[in-house]
């Protein structure tokens, strides 16, 4: 009797979907893999930058018996089954591992109830050539040929007598040693006054002082859900002298077949720098605003008077790495060529020539060097959002800090706010060290609420997202310390706590890190991942959040 399949089951094991399953119907002819929205596995937009918008698709091959291929869809970064990247197309069995892109996330393919004839499907795996076989040596014949004939009693006849006078042995130690503890406690009952002094009581304090003010996670999320808000923005670069906006030029490119294909357009800069080639608004006939919309990050409330703390990636985004989108690569390069500045032909520039590019530091402008401080960044939009309610507020001002990812808004509101708690215990934190983080991560499902409107100039309902906060707990698996006048060891990061928290990502930038007591002890603001699905998170600590707020000056 035939196996009646139901669905396909898609579990992730790697990236910003890592410990998710996802079930389609068993109908569906194939299942579609990108960031574009519509896509039936679905990545994060903005943190699986790796993954292609169309990246490719399982079809279905046929249901009887049950055969499937996975299609690549000539992205980018291609598609690995079983360690071994697909050209085209590649059958796919139950229980192969996927991944797309050498250094992207990594999905297993199942179908259920899986068919008993494919319990056993074999997985194709690249075996690296360092590793060699194992030599396996006939130890017993190479002993009995190197040993000289023996007479007297054989080595095993000695081994058997040695083992039974050692359990003698050990028979007679066990009751001496059980008579030595029966008289030793005798003798310590009847001379315990004399031992320990007469009146000494041994107790236990249970009620130590060191836990009483330990909360559990869910004691913290319930006292701090009002204090953590979502923050939704959008941004655009512009010119600082004209007001204008900063485009990025693209070309029309004609390709050998005649076909017409626009390309992004790239410039070096003075320094060998490969930036973006911005000019103004009105100066560009093919191109698309530099800046981004509909992203969302966190925050918390510090102060009643309605002031949050939260990333300056947040705050001001375009003083952060720049994202391009796909359809940006390859790009056209403009660079210095026998004193004329001109496209270089023989140069497509790719993601890692500008993967450090910083809006707000870009240096050209119309082809030409920009003055120091011309290029500036501004939100189009920026509001918050308090837990489980769907009015924007929108944000008044917003300070974001010059050294460290932390940066301080301000809403306008006729109540005053309950704040969080801060602690700055950055010189007694620890390794080990239980924390909560609370945040709006952009993985988390969007829960939405259907309003009816009262205005009978506007009788249109609208639907509107209602956020809820996240609650992960972990510990603090590393400090990461920034470099300093006393030492020439650095890291790169900053000061920061490495996290062994895992299960937030995009979205939740900005939000509180509390400690055991409740504290908010740091700002989430990072995570990092590699091809084997190992994951980290960083936090800012609070020090630099209370610096921006004046509180206390760091060193």
């Amino acid at each position: 009797m035939s196996t009646t399949i139901e669905r396909y089951v898609i579990r992730h094991i790697s990236g910003t979907k890592a410990n998710q399953v996802e079930e389609f119907d068993f109908n569906k002819g194939e299942l579609t893999i990108g960031r574009l929205s519509g896509s039936d596995i679905q990545y994060d937009p903005e943190q699986e930058v790796i993954v292609s918008r169309e990246h490719g698709k399982v079809v279905k091959v046929s249901s009887d018996p049950p055969r499937f291929s996975i299609n690549d869809n000539n992205s980018r970064n291609g598609i690995f089954v079983n360690k071994m990247r697909v050209k085209g197309s590649a059958t796919l069995h139950p229980g192969d591992e996927v991944q797309l892109g050498s250094n992207g996330p990594v999905f297993t393919f199942d179908i259920y109830p899986r068919p008993q004839d494919m319990m056993m499907e074999t997985k194709v795996m690249d075996i690296p050539t360092s590793i060699k076989a194992t030599t396996v040596s006939d130890v017993t014949q190479t002993a009995a040929s190197s040993e000289p004939v023996k007479t007297g009693l054989g080595k095993q006849t000695v081994e058997r007598m040695l083992v039974a006078e050692r359990k003698k042995s050990f028979s007679n130690m066990a009751y001496v040693i059980g008579g030595l503890i029966i008289v030793l406690g005798a003798m310590g009952y009847f001379f315990r006054d004399k031992i320990f002094g007469k009146n000494t009581t041994t107790v236990v304090n249970v009620g130590d002082s060191t836990l009483k003010n330990k909360k559990a996670p869910d004691v913290i999320a319930r006292e701090n859900i009002d204090k953590v808000v979502q923050i939704e923005f959008g941004w655009q670069l512009f010119d600082a002298n004209s007001g204008q906006e900063l485009w990025h030029q693209y070309m029309a490119v004609k390709d050998a077949a005649g076909q017409t294909t626009y390309r992004a357009v790239y410039i070096e800069n003075n320094r060998g720098e490969i930036e973006p080639f911005l000019d103004l608004q009105k100066n560009v006939q093919l191109g698309v605003p530099l800046g981004i919309a509909g992203a969302s990050g966190s925050g918390f409330v510090v102060s009643a008077d309605g002031f949050i703390l939260t990333n300056r990636h947040v705050a001001a985004s375009w003083n952060t790495r720049y994202g391009f989108p796909d359809f940006a690569f390859p790009g056209l390069l403009i660079r210095n060529i026998n004193g004329k500045s001109q496209v270089d032909p023989n140069y497509q520039v790719q993601p890692q020539d500008v993967g450090s590019y910083v809006p707000a530091t870009a240096t050209m402008v119309g082809g030409r060097p920009a003055n120091e401080g011309s290029v500036k960044g501004k939100n189009t939009y920026m509001n918050v959002i308090f837990a489980n309610t769907a009015l924007r507020r929108p944000v008044q001002s917003s300070t974001p800090s010059d050294q460290h990812d932390v940066a301080m808004i301000k809403v306008e509101l006729p109540t005053s706010l309950s704040p969080v708690t801060m602690k700055d215990n950055y010189d007694a934190v620890k390794p080990g060290q239980t924390v909560t983080v609370m945040g709006y991560p952009g993985v988390a499902p969007d829960q939405y609420v259907v309003r009816k409107s009262n205005d009978p100039f506007n009788p249109k309902s609208q639907v509107t997202t209602i956020p809820t906060p996240t609650v992960t707990t972990g510990n603090i698996g590393r400090i990461v310390p920034a470099s300093s006048e006393k030492t020439n060891i650095y890291s790169g990061f900053g000061d920061s706590y490495q996290l062994t928290i895992n299960a937030t990502g995009g979205g939740n930038s900005g939000g509180p890190m509390y400690d055991d007591e409740g504290n908010v002890i740091g700002i989430y603001y990072a995570g990092k991942s590699d091809a084997r699905g190992t994951q980290i998170s960083f936090a800012v600590p609070i020090k630099y959040g209370m610096e921006l707020m004046g509180i206390k000056k760091v060193q």
